[in-house]
């Protein structure tokens, strides 16, 4: 009976033990949150939104400090994170929106960076609604760009971009080349920018940062918007309720697979993760303090402020959403690899 007792004794020891380490390690330290686009987009907003209040709900309140790392569609940061990261719990990042699909379709030289099975997910602020649009003075249809015999110029900052995401779905929908894609903006701000300035004619991007950097032309009768992706549930976003869903525009079965397949594996909004390796209590630990953070009145507050809205899920459900991609079905992959890597994308 004593010994039973001492191993009791001894199990409660090292699980408090292994429990207050978790719950100690971050004091005094700092995280690094890095960002896989450049500044003033969605996602260092988010991003620096996020490090401005998870501290508090981490045990030993860390200092959070976001580092912008753009390149090659957020393939950069992540190739960093999964190879040359520090695995104690330090270093985290915002993924770029859809980067997984490069392992997805078996692309080499890009999805043979990082291995997203091994990648520990925290959790993700919102998913949103998908944006295509154009300026009204070049056109104001996709029938009209077929008219004019000329190819719209989309602005974009590589094949994860929403603009060549949804330029190419529309292409295929329609069956009909519609766009030139204008690589080598570094971000969402630089190709609206672009756009506002009339170095292109089109773009896309989700609803709360094509308010926040196309709002005012939008509101001004500006732009149009030829299609939207739709909210989580399936409907219009309410504040585009005469734009079409990509669904509305596909005429088949086949054609509406695709639409499916591409935004079943792809649009997990702006995810936040760990490298492999770090220490599984850790990981719960900030699991944790974000679910807590997305419920956090001040964190809220400052969101509600920014105009950027909140919708949370869980890590342990972005886990299981990255696991059912990489293994979805050979058709599936195949739909997706038309759409992210066609001929002529880079």
């Amino acid at each position: 009976m004593k010994a039973v007792m001492s191993l009791v004794v001894l199990a409660l020891f090292l699980f408090g033990a292994g429990s207050a380490g978790a719950a100690d390690f971050y004091e005094g330290k700092k995280i690094r949150l890095i960002v896989s686009s450049s500044p003033g987009g969605g996602n260092d907003t988010y991003s620096r939104l996020l490090a401005r209040h998870i501290g508090r709900n981490i045990p030993g309140n860390p200092t959070v400090i976001v580092q912008n790392m753009p390149g090659a569609g957020g393939v950069r940061a992540a190739s960093y994170l999964y190879n040359k990261a520090r695995r104690d719990g330090t270093v985290m990042e915002q993924i770029n929106w859809g980067v997984w699909n490069w392992q997805v379709v078996g692309d080499k030289a890009r999805g043979g960076q990082f291995d997203f099975n091994k990648m520990q997910a925290i959790g993700v602020i919102v998913i949103e609604n998908g944006l295509f649009y154009t300026r009204k003075d070049r056109f104001k249809s996709l029938d009209e760009i077929k008219e004019s015999g000329k190819l719209a110029r989309v602005g974009i900052s590589g094949n994860q971009s929403g603009g060549f995401v949804m330029g190419n779905i529309l292409e295929k929908l329609r069956g009909e080349k519609l766009f030139e894609y204008v690589f080598g903006y570094p971000g969402a701000r630089q190709y609206s920018l672009a756009l506002r300035q009339g170095e292109v004619d089109a773009s896309g991007n989700v609803t709360s940062s094509f308010l926040d950097q196309l709002g005012d032309m939008w509101h001004g009768g500006k732009l149009v918007m030829l299609a939207q992706t739709g909210t989580v549930e399936g409907k219009k976003a309410p504040e585009f309720p005469d734009a079409p869903l990509l669904e509305e525009l596909a005429k088949t079965e086949k054609q509406k697979n695709l639409v499916r397949a591409t935004f079943l594996l792809s649009r997990y909004g702006r995810p936040y993760t760990f490298p492999p390796g770090v220490p599984a209590e850790r990981v719960a630990l900030v699991r944790k303090a974000f679910d807590d953070t997305m419920k956090d009145p001040k964190f809220l507050a400052e969101a509600k402020k920014l105009k950027r809205p909140v919708n949370p899920t869980k890590g342990a459900d972005l886990q299981r959403m990255w696991k059912d991609s990489i293994a979805a079905s050979p058709e599936d992959k195949a739909i997706v690899s038309q759409i992210f890597n066609p001929k002529g994308g880079k």
